[in-house]
């Protein structure tokens, strides 16, 4: 809506409501315990995800080689070249090099990002719908089973929301002239300071604009959305011109767009998954209250009942926050921290609901804000042995024995529970990575499906490794694999055919390690195909026992299996 209707509006969408409030003291204490609560569970000497492995393995990579952002082993740099810059710019080159030590500053990223995330949600929500609907959204948003966990590591998933919330409430601050230039301008530039860090924050951008749209008239409404999209639209095109500067000075193509994401993951198989996914991610309580909120909030906008009506065009702006990413993610459901935006658009339309419309008090819409996030947790726990068996009935991978079977990607279970698992899983292959170390072995060559975090071991102690990714190509009889990759510096290329091992290969003193994923062969047999390979003669073989699967049918041979106890010199 527009300002002029915005303040006619007063104190219902918070235009003109006080900042310090009982609302936004409630808000403060919320943050307060949530903050402690993430502290008692953060990770040490791990990371949450595979995906933040990948992460790690770049980084040290670009500080032992020298090459910075230019290093190859980079993961997802097209649309977080502004986080990995950071870490050059502004983290000790020593830390940077040791894994420990890396690993520690990466965990402290999710609580020095998600608490001040937490304040500028209820700052901008405020600005729109009032003191009382943040304070119930950002309860919702934090309570969802995604967040606690995702808070207790440090995914730059974090700080893009924290940096966009921060752009929003810039964007949405009720001001004319020269003012409203100024805050449009700062804004613009922390939604491209968030892109930087994590790209997929354009996604959000359908919400800064029609937050204010103005609904009075068909005209009013297309030249409102048109001038809010100014600040958004100039911080996208300067993302995009970044992104080919970024190219020249690496002196690489950056390999990932966003149409190549939509050509190679789009298919109709994947929707009902999906949603699944989005379901556990954002609670199931989320999802059936923020059903019901939207009902009632679309019969309240046209009910001659109500007075004043509340304007329907209000809805745009979080059903922009759910629609939007949910599309672009449906492909792509895994891990559930893809649809954050859903779920902090579900979290305002709750709010939305409990303060404005309902018979609720303060406390009361309190209550039931809490009391999803009580139910979320039930149900996850009531939905696990399910989900679990469907998921292990159609997994290729062998289950592994735990006193508290979940998964790694969807939030299954009590969620004290789930991250205790994940804890002892993550040890697990850190014990792993810390004996690979002590190979005898000149030549040795590990499978598995968790590849960057035993990679990440070598660099323990501050290890300089020599390190390249690596493929090894399986001839099955269709075309070729790239043949660009056979001519880049920065990839090890051994093998002919297009279904491939990847993975790293790297190099401390006289011993030679390759770590690779065995999933992309499927189904074909890892040890089979390395037996038979001759390049490999002088490697001896590990198996990864915590993803073994139905395809690893060959045994290592005991004259290839491999001998340890004898650490790096």
């Amino acid at each position: 809506m527009s300002h002029a209707a915005a303040r006619h509006l007063g104190d219902r969408q918070g235009v003109s409501s006080p900042l310090l409030s009982i609302d936004f003291a409630i808000a403060i204490m919320f943050i307060a315990i949530f903050a402690m609560g993430v502290q008692a569970f953060q990770y040490h000497g791990a990371l949450a995800e595979s995906d933040l492995y990948r992460v790690l393995v770049g980084m040290m990579d670009g500080a032992v080689s020298g090459t910075g952002l230019s290093s190859d082993l980079h993961y997802d740099r097209e649309f977080g070249f502004g986080y990995l810059a950071a870490f050059y710019a502004f983290v000790d080159p020593h830390v940077l090099r040791d894994p420990d030590r890396l690993m520690e500053v990466m965990n402290r990223i999710g609580i020095w990002a998600i608490l001040p995330g937490l304040l500028l949600m209820w700052w901008a929500v405020r600005l729109i719908h009032g003191a009382r609907t943040a304070t119930i959204a950002i309860v919702v948003f934090a309570l969802g089973p995604m967040v606690p966990e995702l808070a207790t590591s440090g995914h730059p998933v974090l700080p893009m929301f924290a940096i966009l919330c921060a752009g929003a409430v810039l964007l949405f601050l009720p001001l004319n002239g020269w003012k409203a230039v100024v805050a449009a301008a700062a804004g613009g530039a922390l939604l491209l300071v968030g892109m930087t860090v994590r790209g997929e924050l354009f996604l959000a951008m359908p919400w800064i604009v029609l937050s204010r749209a103005d609904t009075r008239s068909l005209r009013g409404f297309f030249v409102s959305c048109l001038l809010r999209s100014i600040a958004p639209g100039l911080a996208l095109i300067t993302f995009v011109i970044l992104q080919h500067q970024i190219e020249t000075v690496i002196n690489s193509a950056l390999g990932t767009t966003v149409s190549g994401y939509f050509v190679e993951s789009y298919s109709f198989a994947t929707i009902a998954p999906g949603l699944v996914y989005m379901a556990v991610g954002c609670g199931f309580a989320t999802i059936a209250a923020a059903a019901v909120a939207l009902l009632y909030l679309g019969w309240s906008a046209r009910s001659v009942d109500i007075a004043p009506r509340p304007p329907l065009g209000e809805l745009l702006g979080p059903l922009a926050l759910i629609i939007v990413p949910l599309l672009f993610f449906l492909p792509n459901p895994q891990p559930t921290r893809h649809f954050l935006m859903p779920l902090a658009g579900m979290a305002i339309l709750i709010g939305m609901a409990l303060a404005g419309r309902l018979a609720t008090g303060r406390l009361a819409a309190l209550g039931i804000a809490l009391g999803i996030g009580v139910a979320n947790q039930v149900l996850a726990e009531g939905a696990r042995p399910a989900l679990l068996r469907i998921n292990e009935a159609h997994s290729p991978y062998l289950p592994v024995p735990s006193d508290y079977p979940t998964t790694t990607h969807a939030n299954l279970g009590w969620e004290w529970r789930r991250h205790a698992a994940l804890v002892d899983k993550r040890e697990r292959w850190q014990a792993l990575g810390e004996t690979l170390r002590t190979s005898c072995d000149t030549h040795l060559i590990v499978l598995s499906d968790e590849s960057e975090q035993l990679f990440s071991r070598l660099y323990a102690g501050g290890t300089p490794v020599k390190a390249n990714r690596f493929i090894f190509a399986v001839d099955t009889g269709t075309s070729p694999i790239n043949q660009a990759l056979r001519s880049d510096r920065n990839t090890v290329v051994v093998g002919e055919g297009d279904s491939k091992l990847t993975g790293f290969i790297g190099v401390i003193g006289p011993r030679t390690f390759i770590i690779v994923e065995k999933s992309h062969i499927w189904p074909g047999d890892a040890v089979a195909e390395i037996l038979k390979n001759p390049a490999f003669a002088d490697y001896k073989i590990v198996t990864d026992p915590y993803t073994l699967s139905k395809f690893d049918k060959t045994s290592v041979p005991d004259d290839r299996a491999a001998h340890f106890g004898c650490p790096l010199s």
